[in-house]
């Protein structure tokens, strides 16, 4: 008949694994904190992205939306800025508007919309509704739509480079008539963060102009 000896752990023996399951809760713990404190370091970071993507987002969907609409598409226009000096912008048509725009009356369709920065704003839509009785006359409402933007700058392709070049402001022919760009570069700016994201200019179909 065969027996088995039956002992239990010793002393030094639980407490050795006392010590190694400390140890490895201890190093556990330093884990997960390094990685919270890391994930809350980018947090800001990761903010400001998602605000740029989106606002750029906004920014292409506006402009497809004006060339697939029923409007005249795409046009650069002289406005009237709010400290009086006109500038060329991009210009749209908005038919019902937009909800970014707060009305002081009833909403009003076909709402033409200008685009560009506004020093110390950001990036923002001018805008006013051609069945306003003042509509041209008055300095255009302002929707700003990101703080964070510093600069639009406008790329053209240059046939005989085969490159692009990038613009401060829409250039003009000799005529003195604006040359559409083919891409706008939006530049964000939030302290230590930047980015640039680039949105390309769309055209009514296959060898249309933007009028």
């Amino acid at each position: 008949m065969n027996t088995y000896s039956k002992r239990g752990f010793t002393l030094i023996e639980v407490l050795l694994s006392l010590a190694l399951l400390g140890g490895l809760l201890v190093a556990l713990n330093v884990f997960v904190f390094s990685m919270a404190e890391v994930w809350g370091h980018n947090r800001d970071r990761r903010l400001f992205d998602q605000h740029a993507r989106a606002v750029t987002r906004h920014v292409t969907t506006l402009l497809e939306d004006a060339v697939r609409g029923p409007g005249s598409g795409l046009e650069i226009k002289e406005v009237a800025q709010t400290y009086g000096l006109a500038q060329p912008r991009i210009t749209f048509v908005l038919p019902a508007g937009s909800r970014l725009f707060a009305w002081p009356d009833t909403p009003l369709p076909d709402v033409e919309v200008a685009l560009g920065v506004i020093e110390r704003a950001g990036l923002a839509l001018s805008w006013q509704s051609r069945l306003e009785e003042r509509f041209g006359e008055d300095t255009p409402r302002v929707a700003v739509v990101s703080p964070f933007v510093t600069a639009l700058t406008y790329d053209y392709y240059d046939e005989s480079f085969k490159r692009w070049k990038t613009e401060t402001e829409i250039t003009r022919e000799a005529s003195g008539a604006f040359v559409p760009p083919g891409r706008l570069r939006i530049t964000y700016q939030q302290g230590e963060y930047a980015a640039e994201h680039v949105v390309e200019v769309p055209v009514r179909g296959e060898g249309a102009t933007w009028y």
